[in-house]
């Protein structure tokens, strides 16, 4: 993918704020990942992950956000939700993250950050890609050696999703 080239006159612009933008409000899934800063391991620790996935899904109620699928790896978390309007993706990973980085630091006597500086997202427009990112963030623990298998790793909704009584859709429901 090639970088994104801006019009002579935006150059100031450019090297004064980044130039990624998050387009909210596009009606389809997202898939979104955040890195540890420094790729610290923190999740190797049982208390820090649940209070990872306690955040995930604290964050989704109060803001009535699907929380699709999940994987909480040692130094990163994966996520697809569906944000429905009026409701913002990026305030669900400021609740997430900053709630997250709160309590651990309370809880570790640490301060700083926590996570690097950006979230990534990709916004999922078909079912396929749907399914292929579910498929992508429940095989993390396999494909990293930690787990033989994607219901035996805890920090996951794969086991969940076993007993789903449908498969999520990019579908809106009639």
């Amino acid at each position: 993918m090639g970088r994104l080239e801006l019009p002579a006159r935006s150059a100031r612009v450019a090297t004064e704020m980044s130039v990624w933008r998050r387009f909210p409000g596009h009606g389809f899934p997202s898939l979104i990942t955040s890195n540890i800063a420094d790729r610290r391991p923190i999740f190797r620790s049982s208390p820090a992950a649940r209070l990872m996935s306690q955040m995930l899904h604290d964050a989704a109620a109060d803001e009535s956000i699907d929380l699709i699928a999940w994987v909480i790896m040692p130094d990163h978390f994966h996520a697809i939700v569906a944000v429905p309007p009026p409701r913002s993706l990026a305030r669900f990973v400021q609740l997430v993250r900053g709630g997250f980085a709160r309590e651990y630091n309370l809880a570790t006597a640490s301060q700083g950050s926590v996570w690097q500086g950006r979230y990534h997202e990709r916004a999922l427009r078909s079912d396929r890609e749907l399914n292929a990112a579910i498929e992508y963030v429940h095989s993390n623990p396999v494909t990293a050696g930690i787990v033989a298998s994607e219901a035996a790793y805890e920090w996951s909704s794969a086991s969940e999703m076993l007993f789903a009584p449908h498969r999520p859709s990019c579908q809106a429901e009639a």
